[in-house]
């Protein structure tokens, strides 16, 4: 019984950390996202990509959202539940690599640290996505 637990608390803890590292990569995909988006502010045929900049778009009005509800990311919550039936009581994952992604991810700062660049982030990014659309979506004139 013993080690059918442990095997169980290893599978939650292994997931735990795979959540943390895909949300790790969608920070980084939302930051990567922006800084290209400010770069097609300035130079509109830079950013095509109409794939990446819808799904960037989406992204932060979601991210938005649950900024203003003051809701939790659900990759947060996810990550927590499975952190809890891995152990109750730890806060720190105990490895190394994860506990800094942890950090990153969860810093301990004020919620107006990130509520307001946020809310200016999606709206900068929602205004550029409709004053220098991707060319898919732009209107073709004759």
């Amino acid at each position: 019984d013993s080690s059918l637990r442990l095997r169980d608390s290893v599978i939650y803890r292994v997931l735990a950390d795979i959540i943390m590292v895909v949300h790790f990569a969608w920070i980084v995909f939302m930051l990567v996202g922006f800084a290209l988006t400010i770069r097609a502010f300035w130079r509109p045929k830079f950013f095509e990509r109409w794939i990446f900049r819808t799904i960037h778009l989406l992204g932060i009005l979601f991210v938005t959202a649950l900024v203003i509800l003051n809701q939790y990311c659900p990759l947060t919550m996810w990550e927590n539940a499975l952190r809890r039936h891995y152990d109750p009581n730890t806060d720190y994952p105990g490895s190394f690599i994860i506990g800094h992604l942890e950090e990153l991810i969860h810093p301990e700062v004020s919620p107006l640290v990130v509520f307001i660049p946020t809310i200016f982030i999606a709206i900068f990014t929602l205004s550029v996505f409709i004053l220098r659309p991707p060319s898919k979506f732009r209107r073709k004139t004759k």
